[in-house]
This record gives C-alpha cells, structure tokens and sequence, in this order.
C-alpha cells in the first residue's frame, strides 16, 4: 500500500487501465505521420522543380504579377515571392508539426500548446495564399493545393485542441520523465539484455544441461555396471 500524498510511478500509472491521455499521444502519432509527409512531399517538389530546368524553379515571368500598391512599378508581393515563400513555409511547417508530435506522445505539457500554435499559424498561412493564388494568380492548381493544406491544418488544429482540453483535465505527473530507483533501462523493444548477456546466460543453460546429461550418463552407466556385476560378467 502506498502511503498517502505519494505520486504514482511513471512506469505502472497505466497498468490495468487505458492510458489516461491515450488520445493525445493518438494526437502526437498524426503530426508525426501528417508532419514527416508534408516535409518529404514538399522537399520533392523542391528538388524536383530544380532538376527540371532552371525557368521553372525561378520562374521570372511571375516576378511581375502580384499585389501591386500605387507608386512601386514592382507589385509588393509577387506571384514569384508567393510560390517560394509558401514552398519554405511547408517545408520548414512540415517539420515543426513532426516535432510536437514528439512532444505529444511523449506527453509534454506545453507540446498541445505549441502543436495548437503550428497548426493556426498554418491554417491562415494557406488561408491567405489559397486566397492569393485564386484571385491574383488565377491558379486553380496551386489554389486546390493551398486549400488541401489548409484542411489538414484545419484538422490537425481540432486535434490540437483535443490534447490540450485532454492534458488540462489530466496533466501528467511531474515525475513523468524520472525513472524510478533500481530500473533497468532495456537493450530493445525486443530484448532486455544485450546480446552478449543472452550469449552467456545461454551458455550458463547448456552448461546446466550438460551437467545434468552427465549425471545421468554416470548414473546409468553405474546401473548397467552392477547389473553385470550381479551376473557375474565383468
């Protein structure tokens, strides 16, 4: 029995019962896939826009179609600006919704709040280029795409707030992260031990094998001994 005011152990806080905050570690598994796809997606379109040929990865011809202000001959923000802006913004995006997924299954308490942040932040980011490229640019592909990306933020904002109404409910032990005394961190998910304790703890189990077959050996070569002694054999 634990004596009272004691935290429970980070280690059985969930043994018997679903984990307390399933959905936001659930949560933290979509930003890393959502996350880690968005990055590799984006760096091919990148690298892919390069190998093509150097006008498509500039574009100049877009230099001068834009927002344009009175007085600047050059628009303030152009079609050019728009597609490199947005192309870094995903990218660089991508890898900060992988990395509080990392935070959320680890079950950070600032981690909901930082994901909640990524995925607004995201959301009027393509709200406004979808809003550019459709009206300016008159893209419909590149206004599909900013809309895709702005429903995925949608979402994964929803999620984020999810896991922090679920972390405010139940936040996680101050301890969480504290191994307690006496643990023995595993070799793998697979094994607890390195392979060269599993070599010698099974060599010690064919040591006591052996020993045993022998004894048995000695012991049944002792019987058929006093059986030929008992007839008279030698």
């Amino acid at each position: 029995m634990e004596p009272s005011g004691s935290s429970p152990s980070p280690l059985n806080e969930s043994q018997g019962s679903p984990p307390p905050r399933a959905f936001t570690q659930g949560v933290g598994t979509v930003f890393q896939v959502a996350g880690a796809t968005m990055f590799l997606l984006m760096m091919a379109v990148c690298c892919g826009s390069g190998l093509l040929s150097k006008d498509t990865a500039t574009r100049e011809d877009l230099a001068q179609i834009g927002w344009h202000v009175p007085g600047p001959e050059w628009p303030l923000y152009s079609a050019q600006k728009a597609m490199s802006v947005a192309l870094t913004v995903a990218i660089v995006a991508g890898v900060s919704v992988a990395a509080f997924g990392l935070g959320l299954q680890a079950q950070h308490r600032r981690a909901p709040i930082g994901a909640a942040i990524v995925s607004g932040t995201g959301a009027l980011f393509w709200l406004y280029h979808a809003a550019f490229f459709a009206f300016v640019l008159r893209s419909v592909t590149l206004t599909l795409i900013c809309l895709l990306l702005l429903a995925v933020y949608g979402v994964l904002l929803a999620l984020a707030i999810g896991a922090w109404r679920e972390m405010k409910k139940n936040p996680p032990p101050a301890n969480l992260e504290i191994l307690p005394d006496g643990y023995k961190i595993p070799y793998s998910h697979m094994h607890q031990d390195s392979p060269e304790v599993r070599f010698a703890a099974e060599m010690e189990a064919r040591k006591q094998k052996l020993a045993v077959q022998q004894k048995e050996l000695e012991a049944l070569e002792e019987r058929i001994r006093n059986n030929r002694y008992k007839r008279g054999e030698k």
